[in-house]
């Protein structure tokens, strides 16, 4: 009769475990999608973030083969959806059901495993001569050849980065040139931004680093832009050079996350 008991128990305790087994499954399944999936940001075709611990890690090789996933694409400002990933001849491609050509014309964006995220609807212009005025707020330089490096380099964009529905101007120029002895002092970079005639410089750097905007998102929902930023790419982008997020937060403008490289 004991051995009969005993054998009762077990069932009843490997029943209550299978249960406990499934009830986990379950929820890793349908409700922690943290742990079950990744989420992955694609800015142009060399720039690939993972989304891990509330930061954006830097994937420094491009993964072979095709992707499956879940993806939103933006071709410019339009929002499509993609099953399958791939990166071939330097490009991003991406197809839906059954590698069906979904037409990707302008790819700015991709991301999969993440909350929705929005583009800005921004075009980029050149110097004109009203902007002497600022570069010469950000650095009065006396020498000519420097001026002329900053306002050939000079790119600026209407956008309103403080929620205030009105657009401000962001520049990025720089004084870095491929021959250096175009200039005798050591080359300059800045990005900065002109709100109702008053220049704030975000950020500044020296030496061959020169900053450049790659993207103009929405990336933690809070309504205010972000900004994705290259910082020190000389030619051709890389998936190692270092990438930026700059934010308008609590009155100013800061550097939300340095480049993090996996």
């Amino acid at each position: 009769m004991r051995e009969i008991v005993f054998s009762k128990k077990n069932i009843i305790l490997l029943g209550v475990a299978i249960l406990l087994l499934g009830l986990y499954v379950f929820f890793v399944l349908f409700f922690d999608k943290n742990i079950s999936s990744k989420g992955y940001l694609y800015i142009g075709n060399y720039l690939i973030w993972e989304y891990k611990d509330n930061k954006f890690v830097q994937v420094s090789e491009f993964p072979e083969g095709v992707q499956t996933n879940d993806y939103i694409v933006y071709d410019g400002l339009e929002k499509k959806e993609a099953k399958y990933a791939q990166f071939v001849n330097n490009k991003w491609n991406f197809f839906g059901d059954e590698y069906s050509d979904i037409r990707i014309k302008d790819f700015r964006v991709a991301y999969t495993g993440l909350e929705d995220i929005k583009v800005a609807d921004f075009n980029f212009e050149l110097y004109d001569s009203s902007d002497d005025k600022y570069i010469k707020q950000v650095n009065n330089t006396n020498n000519e050849q420097e001026f002329n490096l900053f306002k050939n380099s000079l790119i600026k964009t209407s956008i309103d980065l403080d929620g205030d529905n009105n657009d401000e101007v962001l520049y990025t120029m720089s004084s870095y040139s491929l021959d250096m002895s175009d200039i005798s002092k050591e080359a300059v970079s800045y990005i900065f931004v002109v709100d109702d005639g008053e220049v704030t410089v975000i950020a500044q750097s020296k030496k061959n680093t020169p900053f450049g905007i790659m993207d103009i998102l929405d990336l933690d929902g809070d309504g205010l832009y972000e900004l994705v930023v290259s910082k020190g790419v000389l030619n051709l982008p890389t998936l190692n050079d270092c990438y930026q997020i700059y934010e308008f937060s609590n009155g100013k403008y800061r550097l939300k996350q340095d480049c993090i490289i996996e």
